[in-house]
């Protein structure tokens, strides 16, 4: 097939939709098909062997967002000319490239595939919208979420259609943590990866391992944060004012070979986010051995079992409750760690590529 993969974000710029859409577009090419990205972020005109079509036009100054009509144009050029047999969009919180690309295979009747990679929990008035404009819900598009929390946010858009969860896809083997390279140490080492902004929660996590470990000694637990982001500073604030220098360190951004490294030297994962679609961080910790501990309204639910694999909790008490747990029970921590020997299921690129070819088949027969 030839397959046009649709997007207002793709790297250099780095986050959850611009790494699955390079990994997807790998994964088919792998595969056999010819895949273009389409997308409006400025750079290279190939990315890993990726032909990528880069859309001309102004964009809204620090947000990078297009905002006149010929971005739009060129985008229906872009579709329009690619002779392609299917179109995936992949959509964000705010994405008004994916949605006009949507818009047009609807109008042209383009065989279209659209995942939803946030949860549109507030957004029900715009979805509402969408669909009267546009008739989303009627429309012969194939819908799919990253997770069944993303898809029933969805309803006020697509009414009853039938939303797929297919979850973020990931090379399990390269995450892998080897059978015999656990450290045995005292202090218990967590860590997690997140973008440091107001959404993802950091701040919250980070009072929440202060509430755990204050009474503990020093090095009884430490906590490593990998990421970056406008909420730094704030969070570095809260930090010295717990008096945590010691025990909760921001290492920064890091590249995928660092963060699997981090992954391979911890014991435990964390994650604050509610409003996680899916959880791709926690994912690839998973994938590396570790248990985790995230908020049970996250789509990682999915692919985490409370009490198994994971700990999934209701708030931030309950979020400091847990992690003090993991520190003073040691075995609870180890049920934990012998139960995410084994990799989760359904999740690598063997298992999720071939879900979106059905996809495709069932857009373009949906046209024919």
């Amino acid at each position: 097939m030839k397959i046009a993969l649709v997007s207002d974000w793709f790297v250099p710029r780095l986050g959850g939709i611009e790494l699955q859409m390079r990994d997807l577009a790998l994964a088919l090419m792998a595969r056999g098909h010819e895949v273009r990205v389409i997308c409006g972020v400025p750079g290279e005109p190939e990315v890993d062997g990726i032909p990528v079509e880069r859309l001309p036009g102004f964009r809204l100054p620090g947000f990078g967002i297009a905002v006149t009509p010929d971005v739009f144009a060129a985008l229906r050029a872009a579709i329009d000319g690619g002779g392609y047999d299917v179109v995936h969009v992949h959509c964000g919180n705010v994405a008004p490239i994916a949605h006009h690309a949507v818009q047009h295979c609807i109008r042209r009747r383009i065989p279209a595939v659209a995942t939803f990679h946030s949860v549109l929990k507030y957004y029900d008035l715009p979805l509402l919208l969408l669909d009267a404009l546009h008739g989303y819900a009627r429309s012969a598009v194939r819908f799919t979420a990253v997770s069944t929390v993303a898809g029933a946010a969805l309803r006020p858009l697509l009414k009853d259609r039938v939303v797929a969860a297919i979850p973020n896809g990931i090379d399990l083997a390269w995450w892998r943590r080897p059978a015999d390279d656990r450290p045995i140490r005292d202090t218990v080492e967590f860590v997690s990866v997140t973008r440091l902004q107001k959404r993802k929660r950091a701040r919250w996590l980070v009072r929440a391992f202060a509430e755990a470990v204050k009474d503990l000694p020093p090095t009884a637990a430490r906590l490593t944060i990998v990421g970056d982001g406008d909420e730094r500073r704030a969070i570095a604030g809260i930090i010295a004012r717990a008096g945590m220098a010691d025990r909760i360190i921001l290492a920064g951004r890091e590249e995928r070979d660092a963060i699997r490294d981090r992954l391979h030297a911890a014991d435990l994962f964390l994650l604050a986010s509610r409003l996680e679609a899916f959880g791709i961080a926690a994912l690839e910790a998973r994938a590396a051995g570790l248990p985790v501990v995230t908020m049970a309204q996250s789509g990682a639910r999915d692919f985490l079992v409370e009490g198994h694999d994971a700990l999934l909790v209701e708030d931030d008490a309950a979020l400091a409750a847990a992690i003090r747990r993991l520190v003073v029970e040691p075995d609870l921590r180890q049920s934990l760690v012998r139960a995410s020997i084994t990799p989760p299921a359904g999740v690598d690129w063997a298992d999720v590529a071939p879900r979106y070819e059905d996809e495709y088949r069932a857009a373009m027969a949906a046209v024919a």
